[in-house]
């Protein structure tokens, strides 16, 4: 399988339903966390807070493969609760979360099949090191469900491209973030965002490189958005497409918290496996 196809392959179409009967949309992506040498792991779906905020579960589509391995073409939307599903991120400027993935394998193991979900973990996750490499207008790829689009056929997801819109390795307006020039539709919020270039890449001193480099930089969250007075505020990326009392338009600029966020709920999962 192509690297490209396998991250396409790790994100997952978030449904979260609230008590009222409302639902709202978001995106996620397979990761797993605090992972040791014999392979025992943490499984959890990264996404944002504001996804999750106040709803009582979650429905997620997940593509099935048989008890070897091959996927069989067919998916099953599992749904479970939130309440002690979820790991937060202490810190509660960084809208960041993770749903324990255990309720998925729990359901596929008892059918005797697999979750056909690629999952990410640390060696793929950016770090301070991959940020002072790269470059503002380096092409990124985000991959997600904007507007709730998504391949209700094939559980497929949808990929688009953008660049870099700041400094990488600065921590725009003082927080582990950076910022994308990118269409973020609601829908978008928890996104990965990927340095993805196949073939050749060049460095930041112009040098061209073979091969591949691939990085999970970042989650999205957020934008910029004009009001209808012309003032500027940002605005966590929507989860549905209900109309805002606000009269807003989307600078087409997203803002992405930084994969060594991860490392915080990472610590957390870690306890979870000695506890």
């Amino acid at each position: 399988m192509h690297p490209l196809e396998q991250l396409m392959k790790s994100v997952v179409r978030i449904e979260a339903k609230f008590n009222d009967g409302s639902v709202a949309t978001g995106s996620g992506f397979a990761y797993r966390f605090a992972e040791q040498e014999d392979g025992l792991h943490v499984p959890a779906i990264v996404t944002n807070k504001h996804v999750i905020d106040g709803a009582v579960s979650v429905s997620l589509p997940i593509s099935v493969a048989d008890n070897t391995g091959a996927p069989t073409g067919k998916f099953e939307v599992i749904t479970y609760g939130i309440p002690n599903n979820v790991i937060y991120h202490p810190d509660p400027n960084v809208d960041l979360c993770a749903i324990l993935a255990a309720p998925i394998h729990q359901y596929f193991q008892q059918k005797d099949l697999q979750p056909a979900l690629v999952h990410l973990n640390k060696e793929i996750a950016a770090t301070d090191s991959t940020f002072s490499e790269i470059l503002p207008l380096d092409e990124v790829t985000m991959i997600g469900y904007p507007n709730g689009i998504w391949d209700s056929e094939n559980n497929g997801s949808i990929a688009r491209r953008g660049i870099i819109a700041t400094i990488p390795e600065n921590d725009y307006l003082g927080k582990k973030q950076f910022v994308v020039d990118m269409a973020c539709f609601p829908g978008s919020s928890g996104s990965p965002v990927y340095l993805a270039n196949f073939g050749s890449f060049a460095d930041r001193n112009g040098n061209m490189n073979m091969g591949t480099r691939i990085k999970l930089l970042g989650v999205l969250y957020a934008g910029p958005q004009h009001t209808a007075s012309g003032e500027i505020v940002l605005t966590p990326v929507p989860t549905s497409n209900k109309p805002m009392s606000l009269t807003s338009m989307p600078n087409n600029l997203g803002y992405v918290i930084k994969a060594i966020e991860l490392d915080t709920l990472e610590v957390i999962a870690g306890k979870l496996l000695t506890s």
